[in-house]
């Protein structure tokens, strides 16, 4: 039976564990509220985090699969992501492994009872292997989104590439993050491949509040870990400071941390940079709304990893702040240099320190960068639009398979 609606099963690795305390994942959580609709119901498909059950979050069903026993159910969700995990140790991999066996397994019942209209893979390998039997055997229609790293792991395990070779046509729809892991694809495909960025997490407070009581705040939000470059950071306060008072506040927790706060202790910094940890939705706007400039000094690390894109630039922009921000990834595709923030080489600490204090001894000019930045982000990033891209996706994806079963039973027909 055919419902008026669209049932959309989301599969991915990182999903929040609570509403307003945890953002891994935020930006996948977001689609769906920005989303379902009578028209379009959606529940997530995601693996659990030390044995934690099914929920409902904000009223989406979040089917929660089990790979391995609780002390070890940390392949995703905690400190580096999953693909630079798989490099670090033979556990991860083997935890990898059961990962894709025991949960293609679940993925398959789950879609045996629940009956999806539409998979929406994200992170298509490993997901789109393991949804791959439900697709097939219950013709289940798939939408595959790229975020940037499964694609930048091929390049360490090559069989990955191979796999994705075979698994992109099976897909109705494929989109990507930005342009940077667009062209990623087009390395392996040739497929079309549709731009849908992710939007803000958080409801935006717009304010231009310097604090004249307090030193100038610079800004990071993010995970602690090498590809975000905080280490770059960190090395630019000195001489930023070296020309004026300012306070470097750093919310997110990840690996790194330890090194990082040693870092700053060696620098004699520890005054002036605060480590935030995580923080609630609330207080990552407050911090938004009261910084001076926000800074994402991203890299390419070691294993060629890089930023897929940058939502906490995003966030940023729709707070009116100015951005500085490494000219690397999908950060081409949020930061307009020298209109809504500056960019910067990477790994170039020198670099940073002067783009920053370009702005905070700058008021107007920063002022006017994040004005023109805010505006920006409510054209290009703004979920009215991006919303429609997704509903024409899903709705394509389900009524495009729909089309193709009756085809294929009018043909059978026809040959009896």
């Amino acid at each position: 039976m055919t419902t008026s609606y669209t049932k959309v099963l989301v599969v991915t690795s990182v999903y929040p564990l609570a509403e307003t305390t945890d953002r891994y994942g935020s930006f996948v959580h977001e689609v769906i509220q920005q989303v379902r609709s009578p028209q379009y119901k959606f529940s997530v498909f995601a693996p659990a985090y030390k044995g934690n059950k099914h929920q409902r979050l904000e009223g989406v069903s979040v089917y929660r699969f089990r790979y391995c026993i609780k002390p070890f159910e940390i392949l995703t969700h905690h400190g580096d992501g999953a693909p630079t995990k798989v490099t670090q140790s033979p556990l991860f991999i083997l935890l990898s492994a059961l990962y894709i066996l025991l949960g293609g397994l679940q993925l398959f019942i789950h879609c045996w009872r629940i009956r999806p209209d539409v998979l929406h893979i994200n992170w298509p390998f490993p997901h789109a292997l393991m949804a791959y039997p439900a697709h097939k055997l219950l013709k289940i229609p798939m939408v595959f989104t790229f975020h940037g790293a499964g694609l930048l792991l091929g390049n360490k395990f090559g069989f990955i590439n191979s796999l994705l070779k075979w698994l992109i046509p099976q897909a109705e729809s494929i989109t990507a993050n930005s342009s940077f892991t667009r062209n990623l694809i087009h390395q392996l495909t040739n497929t079309p491949v549709k731009i849908i960025p992710y939007g803000l997490t958080i409801k935006a407070k717009p304010v231009w509040n310097p604090l004249p009581n307090n030193p100038p705040r610079v800004l990071y939000v993010g995970r602690l870990l090498e590809r975000k470059g905080i280490r770059y950071l960190i090395d630019a306060m000195p001489k930023v400071l070296s020309e004026q008072k300012a306070e470097l506040r750093i919310v997110g927790d990840g690996d790194l941390r330890q090194t990082l706060e040693n870092q700053a202790l060696a620098l004699g910094l520890s005054q002036d940079i605060k480590f935030l940890g995580f923080v609630t939705n609330e207080k990552l706007v407050e911090e938004y709304a009261n910084c001076d400039v926000f800074v994402l000094p991203a890299i390419e690390d070691q294993k060629g990893d890089t930023e897929g894109l940058g939502i906490v630039m995003i966030e940023a922009l729709a707070h009116q702040k100015p951005v500085v921000a490494s000219k690397v990834g999908g950060i081409v595709d949020v930061v307009k240099h020298n209109q809504t923030g500056l960019l910067v080489a990477q790994k170039d600490s020198q670099a940073l320190a002067k783009a920053i204090c370009q702005i905070l001894e700058n008021p107007d000019y920063g002022q006017m960068l994040g004005e023109q930045g805010m505006h920006d982000v409510q054209t290009r990033f703004g979920w009215e639009s991006l919303s429609g891209k997704w509903k024409q996706i899903f709705s394509q994806a389900r009524h495009g398979q729909q089309d193709q079963n009756v085809q294929t039973a009018v043909q059978s027909r026809e040959t009896c």
